[in-house]
């Protein structure tokens, strides 16, 4: 099979999978970060697999496609340690956006998201953990599904931190998407409708105007189902990913810490970063930091409750370039910009589906439907039916 745009770290034949079932005849990619029985995961680092050790089990969710039918035809790129969100990967080199000449393809399931939008798959897993799905599907111009956090189980998959992350979806379309989740989910969820969506205005704030316009574009498309359209200030976003921030760094920190003293890995610049911070908090920063998610979980849920939706952009931009991102100051200010549009559905566990929301003729953008705590059936289904 042909991959022009770098999207896939090992191409896997013969993989076994049922002959019938839900996903027959549909293939799929998994991330690197998703164990494979007898193949190393690398997690996007040149020396993790050695660390991890060979799998002897697929992950759970790559068992579970399997055996609805589907079949596993690549492992993908990620950014290192799924840790980042512009998908540049120092070691085994970047993919590319498909759909923006020289714009970054997004983080950390990159590689998935690059996959699906250059059509060498109909749908592939990625982990989403601070928006590790969302992004890199609003750049390339895909489907992202986050679910309720919990509802799909993790096992097989390179933690982060784990009381965030999450087993992504990133679909071609969101027929497609919906099949692959309702596998995932064994119907664990009941089906709930939706008849109120708020605009989170500070986050259009945040913004350049292709990602407000198309956040207005999509809350237009959803009243003409009858969906009642309102506009509010939260103005918790910044604390919200600060929270995150301290929590995921002191757990990626937590998990890797033994790895890095003892064995001294090769780290790209902004993981190593990145790293370096979270080993800095301390006990009382991450109290803080959980007393304060708490608060924060309360203030932002009770907007939150079953039929109403929220929307925010999934990115403050299209797909900056690549050449941009390079100097680490300001690919962290680009970081935060972007996790502070993220943070509130990782925050809050909550599921949300990223929808592609360009007008013609312009550069990919995604525009983020959260949902209120196990609405995960209900959104897919919402999004299936306006967007087909």
């Amino acid at each position: 099979m042909h991959d022009g745009f770098g999207a896939v770290s090992l191409f896997l034949e013969n993989q076994p999978h049922a002959a019938t079932g839900p996903l027959q005849g549909l293939s799929f990619a998994a991330k690197d970060l998703f164990d494979v029985a007898g193949l190393p995961t690398t997690a996007g680092n040149p020396d993790f697999a050695e660390r991890w050790g060979l799998p002897r089990r697929d992950a759970w969710a790559v068992a579970a496609l399997k055996q609805a039918g589907a079949k596993l035809i690549a492992k993908t790129h990620t950014h290192e340690l799924a840790y980042g969100i512009t998908g540049i990967n120092p070691h085994f080199g970047t993919p590319q956006n498909p759909k923006v000449l020289g714009g970054i393809p997004g983080g950390s399931s990159s590689g998935s998201a690059v996959a699906v939008a250059a059509g060498l798959v109909p749908v592939a897993l990625g982990s989403d953990t601070a928006g590790s799905v969302r992004i890199p599907a609003s750049f390339c111009g895909a489907y992202a599904y986050r679910p309720t956090h919990g509802a799909i189980p993790t096992k097989g998959m390179v933690p982060l931190a784990p009381s965030y992350d999450t087993v992504g979806l990133l679909a071609a379309d969101p027929e497609l998407m919906l099949r692959f989740a309702r596998v995932l989910l064994a119907d664990a969820l009941p089906v709930v409708g939706f008849d109120r969506a708020v605009i989170l205005r500070d986050a259009l704030e945040l913004c350049a105007p292709e990602a407000q316009v198309a956040t207005l574009w999509v809350a237009s498309k959803l009243e003409s189902l009858g969906i009642k359209i309102e506009e509010k200030s939260l103005g918790l976003l910044q604390e919200a990913r600060e929270t995150q921030r301290v929590l995921q760094g002191a757990q990626a920190w937590g998990f890797h810490q033994k790895w890095i003293e003892e064995k001294q890995p090769r780290l790209g610049a902004d993981v190593r970063r990145l790293l370096e911070m979270a080993s800095s908090y301390s006990p009382g920063e991450i109290g803080r930091a959980l007393s304060e998610q708490v608060r924060l979980r309360s203030e932002m849920g009770t907007w939150l409750e079953p039929g109403t939706l929220v929307l925010l952009p999934a990115t403050p931009s299209a797909a900056p370039p690549l050449a941009d991102l390079q100097e680490t100051e300001q690919a962290l200010e680009f970081r935060w910009r972007t996790l502070s549009l993220t943070c509130y559905a990782s925050v809050l566990g909550v599921p949300v589906v990223t929808v592609p929301a360009a007008q013609p003729g312009e550069k990919p953008i995604g525009v983020q439907l959260v949902g209120a705590w196990g609405s995960d059936r209900g959104l897919l289904e919402l999004v299936q039916q306006a967007w087909e």
